[in-house]
């Protein structure tokens, strides 16, 4: 039998602005849940946006999973009423039915109503059991799910609120990356257009193609572009070889610096105004105690630490033709889609969690949501220039933010986790670098922009994340 599933979601922003928004590239990308259960992840973009049919392909997290395995779910878009209402229905996927009703209607003091009603029905008996689908537990992720998608389109719509402005031409390289994704959804949610930077692609209905290892880049594509923004490199998720050292080094400097000499030959009254480009607060080093890092104090020592100086360095190369450079020193990125969270989450949520090499590091933690919106402010900026440490103002030592995430999980944080798993997979020097890395910063350079963060508390990050706020 189908269910019938009712949200509301009251909004001060007028109808016609709310609908476009949904109307946006970004829009999916935004309210896509990251935690498992339900539609939470994009595996092919809208065809035609929300217009009648188009079809996106998503992924439903097999329960028990972590997010790690995923059933297709094919969407069809139908009857739309622009700024009105807009349909979707499940092609393909797990469950017998679901049909999904968009309504925007106007309120009295001049907002929105968004009235979403679903109507879904889950397997037949014997599958529903295979799959752990019940009619109860369906409608238990229903209200997380569109609790989440309030919170996000609520979130939202405030920063666009903040950052009204011309609407800006923005390259990005590393687009398709667990921060660079976000970014550009919020960004093109706003109105802005985004041409994303794709190795070995063609330049094109937004793509500019290029590629940092033969050190191919048309400067024709940048003319007219207002920001570029670079988030891309090798991932230091990996054992500290010198092979993986060298790739993790060139990957990020050699791309900065092909960035930066197209640029350079671009001419000046086409000239991007800005180049924004990644760092993270490991430029520091790896443990400096309690002490509090400003972005003012010399690199620390390390083999992450030179590689963000050398990073930041190539980067302000571009100070020579006149353009303003950004340099984002990325703190600890929180999402059970992927970073730092991801693979601890199956410990935490079977009660065998506890602090990590002892607990004592701190952690200079940002939330997926934050991190996309504090890059966002800096693109969006008129005047940000040099280092900003990215991150939430309340740092925590290591032993609490396990006792926190785990709390949040209704699990206990009390078995000592020892640093001899991740050496054997990492290496020691990696380990030393990365999980058992000890980072206290200071913020009040990027506070002093004026962007105002979602989640300053972690439990607060940690409920919306994991979908455990109704």
């Amino acid at each position: 039998m189908a269910q019938q599933f009712e949200y509301e979601t009251r909004l001060t922003q007028p109808r016609d602005e709310v609908f476009a928004w949904h109307q946006r590239p970004g829009a999916l990308p935004r309210l896509t849940p990251p935690f498992g259960g339900g539609p939470d992840q994009v595996t092919e973009a809208p065809t035609d946006g929300i217009e009648p049919g188009s079809r996106v392909k998503l992924g439903v997290s097999v329960p028990g999973t972590f997010g790690t395995v995923h059933v297709p779910w094919t969407a069809r878009h139908g009857d739309w009423d622009p700024p009105h209402y807009f349909t979707d229905r499940m092609e393909r996927g797990p469950l017998g039915e679901w049909e999904h009703r968009h309504n925007f209607e106007e309120t009295p003091e001049g907002g929105t109503l968004v009235r979403d009603q679903v109507t879904v029905r889950t397997l037949p008996r014997v599958a529903e059991k295979a799959s752990g689908l019940s009619d109860k537990l369906m409608r238990g992720q229903l209200q997380r799910i569109f609790a989440y998608r309030e919170r996000q389109l609520r979130g939202d719509l405030e920063f666009q609120d903040q950052h009204r402005g011309p609407r800006l031409r923005i390259a990005v390289g590393g687009s398709s990356g667990l921060i660079g994704s976000q970014v550009c959804a919020l960004l093109e949610t706003g109105g802005h257009e985004v041409l994303r930077l794709e190795r070995g692609g063609t330049t094109g209905d937004g793509v500019i193609g290029w590629d940092p290892e033969k050190g191919l880049l048309n400067p024709r594509d940048l003319a007219g572009i207002d920001v570029v923004l670079h988030l891309g490199g090798s991932s230091i998720a990996t054992r500290f070889t010198r092979k993986n050292k060298e790739k993790i080094l060139h990957s990020r400097v050699d791309s900065t610096a092909l960035l930066v000499r197209a640029i350079g030959q671009v001419p000046e009254q086409q000239r991007p105004r800005a180049l924004v480009v990644g760092s993270a607060v490991g430029y520091h080093g790896t443990d400096r105690g309690d002490e509090i890092l400003t972005e003012e104090q010399p690199p620390g020592a390390g083999f992450l630490a030179h590689v963000c100086a050398e990073w930041e360095k190539a980067a302000h190369g571009a100070e020579v033709f006149g353009v303003r450079v950004i340099n984002v020193r990325t703190g600890l990125v929180l999402t059970p889609s992927g970073g730092l969270l991801r693979p601890q989450l199956p410990l935490m949520t079977a009660g065998l969690s506890g602090p990590l090499g002892g607990g004592k590091q701190w952690q200079s933690w940002i939330g997926i949501d934050d991190m996309a919106g504090a890059v966002a402010h800096l693109v969006l900026s008129e005047d940000a220039t040099g280092p900003y440490h990215v991150a939430a103002p309340n740092p925590v030592r290591q032993k609490d933010f396990a006792r926190i995430i785990s709390g949040v999980l209704n699990r206990p944080a009390v078995v000592p986790t020892p640093l001899a798993g991740p050496r054997a997979l990492l290496g020691k020097e990696a380990t030393r670098e990365t999980v058992a890395a000890s980072h206290r910063v200071d913020v009040s350079k990027f506070l002093d922009t004026g962007y105002q963060f979602r989640h300053e508390n972690l439990r607060e990050c940690a409920e919306h994340i994991l979908g455990r706020t109704a």
